[in-house]
């Protein structure tokens, strides 16, 4: 039941006691009133009957004489009052509604209480039903007093029921207006209850709103006092809530954002181990399903490592830290920390492959390095030790033994001009000269550059260049430089009366350049590898040839700073194609660029790993 309801219920409660009480007070009032009107009206009936029978009774008494008088007092009335003579004895000498045998066979009335009450020398009255008149009647008696002694009583007695009539017509009144009022008082309790209780509605309303997520809920203040003292209270605490959620929210919002951003996977585990939360790294790191909450991570991962951790920092309560690989699509090497937080476990998962891989890269190319540098190192102290241990004496030895120290050093010289080369590119510390260049300005430079190391070689060269490709922008030395590390690479591989072709194309977007050979191919196990640095595919065959294996490397990272791309076909036995592109129109200012790779692949920049 609300307030409304209990406030009209209790208004009209208090309505009806109060008129209820009203009722009983005019009602015994009435009655009160009529009665005392009537004891008046007997009083004055009795008086005058009294003087009348004490002046014309005679001294003995007798039915008809009596009887005769009483009559003619109750004929001589204005009123319809019975009057009755009675005697000390008790004795009825006359009554106006008895008369003959019947006034002689009425009861003895000495002990009537009214007839006692006037023997006695007071006024007796009572109200009492008469078997006679078969009615009620309100009876006042008197004492007679002729010489100071009582000779009988006087009484005179009206039906009440003529005051029950008019009370009964009154008691209709009071109804009727009883029920007005109360009409009136639901009426008005309506009213005032309703605009008692607007405020509390409506505050319960801006609750029930607030309570559901609806901030911006408030009441107006429309009342004053206790009401209104309180709207007031809610709406600053509804002001303070809205402030504070949207603090949280915004708190929230921001470590959401950054949880997400993070390399890092975070997961949060209760003390089941069901996932509570868990950012877009940690559920790439451990390859979710995606319908990953509440389901426990011992049921997701299958890593025993990452069981055995996370059993361990269950039992010893303190954190604990573990580089494990997770097998998966791809495997991850991953440091993880578990760290109990109260009753739960924040997780912090932090993929190290790449660094790792990093790690080996540097390796592998600090042991390549050494391995290039001792070739020609051993070769130059071997061949200066034998000068002097007395070739020096030979005329013919020491001038083939200076000529190999000194082809031996233009090695190892072009070896550190190719690292730095190298590094430069990678590092984006190249400045590029960006003019406009057609493919076909190349074929006069790689003609005198490379035409007696054909014949040499025995190699047949063609140049099938369209002369009317569109103009790029680019530095024109370094894109020699590709043509030119593409084509030594054509040579080493390519056996005699082999043939090295050069052929470009065009589309809405770039310049396609192929340089194919005939030579001994590519296993498809390196063609991943091919352009990274010192990778051999025939290791001899190189170092017979010469070179530094970085000729790829340096070509790969010349088209990245003009935003081109490099790739190779190739099967064994059938040859090679390499092919680079250079998109169109490339107006890029000449200054420093600097490159930036999202993706760590083998070939990471040396740059990198000088800084490992």
């Amino acid at each position: 039941m609300n307030i409304h309801t209990k406030l009209i219920l209790n208004y009209m409660g208090i309505v009806l006691v109060i008129l209820l009480a009203m009722y009983g007070y005019l009602d015994y009032s009435l009655k009160q009133n009529l009665g005392e009107r009537i004891t008046d009206e007997l009083t004055v009936q009795a008086n005058l009957t009294r003087e009348f029978l004490v002046e014309k009774l005679p001294s003995t008494f007798s039915y008809d004489v009596v009887d005769g008088f009483v009559d003619r007092l109750g004929t001589a009335s204005a009123s319809s009052a019975r009057l009755t003579f009675i005697g000390v004895d008790g004795i009825v000498w006359g009554d106006t509604e008895r008369d003959g045998h019947h006034l002689r066979d009425m009861d003895n009335h000495r002990n009537r209480p009214e007839v006692q009450e006037a023997l006695t020398g007071r006024i007796g009255t009572i109200d009492r039903y008469s078997d006679t008149v078969m009615t009620t009647l309100r009876y006042l008696a008197l004492p007679v007093v002729r010489d100071d002694e009582i000779i009988g009583i006087c009484r005179v007695a009206l039906p009440m029921m003529e005051i029950d009539t008019v009370i009964s017509r009154l008691r209709w009144l009071l109804l009727l207006a009883i029920s007005a009022g109360l009409v009136f008082a639901i009426l008005f309790s309506l009213i005032t209850t309703n605009v008692t209780t607007k405020p509390i509605r409506d505050l319960t309303q801006a609750t029930k709103s607030l309570a559901v997520g609806e901030l911006n809920s408030r009441v107006s203040v429309a009342v004053s006092g206790e009401l209104g003292e309180l709207s007031n209270h809610f709406n600053q605490m509804a002001n303070r809530i809205e402030t504070q959620i949207h603090e949280i929210s915004r708190e929230r919002n921001l470590r959401d954002s950054i949880l997400s951003k993070m390399v890092e996977g975070v997961l949060l585990i209760d003390a089941q181990f069901a996932i509570t939360y868990a950012n877009s790294a940690a559920i790439t790191i451990l390859d979710f399903p995606v319908h990953y909450q509440a389901l426990s991570l011992v049921e997701i991962i299958s890593d025993p490592a990452l069981k055995r951790l996370l059993w361990q920092v269950t039992d010893t309560g303190k954190a604990g830290f573990a580089e494990i690989t997770l097998v998966g699509p791809t495997e991850r090497e991953t440091e993880v920390i578990i760290v109990p937080v109260g009753g739960e476990y924040l997780v912090s998962l932090h993929d190290v492959s790449q660094l790792r891989k990093l790690e080996r890269i540097r390796s592998d190319f600090v042991a390549n390095v050494a391995h290039e540098m001792r070739v020609p190192l051993t070769s130059i102290h071997g061949y200066a030790e034998t000068l002097l241990n007395g070739a020096l004496e030979d005329t013919n030895a020491n001038e083939r033994f200076v000529e190999k120290i000194l082809q031996q050093s233009a090695r190892l010289s072009q070896l550190v001009s190719d690292l730095l080369d190298l590094s430069h590119l990678e590092s984006g510390e190249v400045e590029l000269e960006l003019k406009p260049c057609e493919i076909d300005e190349f074929q006069t430079t790689i003609l005198t550059l490379f035409e007696p190391v054909f014949e040499e070689a025995n190699l047949t060269f063609v140049w099938s260049v369209p002369n009317h490709l569109p103009v790029v922008f680019a530095d024109k030395q370094l894109i020699g430089q590709v043509m030119a590390n593409l084509i030594e690479n054509a040579i080493k591989y390519t056996p005699a009366d082999g043939t090295i072709t050069i052929s470009a194309e065009a589309n809405d977007f770039e310049v396609i350049v192929h340089v194919k050979d005939t030579g001994i191919g590519i296993p498809a196990e390196s063609l991943p590898r091919i352009f990274e640095r010192f990778y051999r595919v025939d290791k001899g065959r190189s170092r017979e040839m010469g070179g530094t294996g970085l000729g790829l490397a340096i070509a790969k990272h010349i088209l990245l700073q003009h935003g081109g791309r490099i790739w190779v076909d190739s099967s064994p036995g059938e040859g090679s194609v390499f092919h680079f592109a250079l998109p169109l129109q490339r107006r890029v200012s000449a200054t420093k660029q600097i490159v930036q790779h999202s993706q760590i692949d083998d070939d990471r920049t040396f740059e990198s790993l000088k800084n490992l």
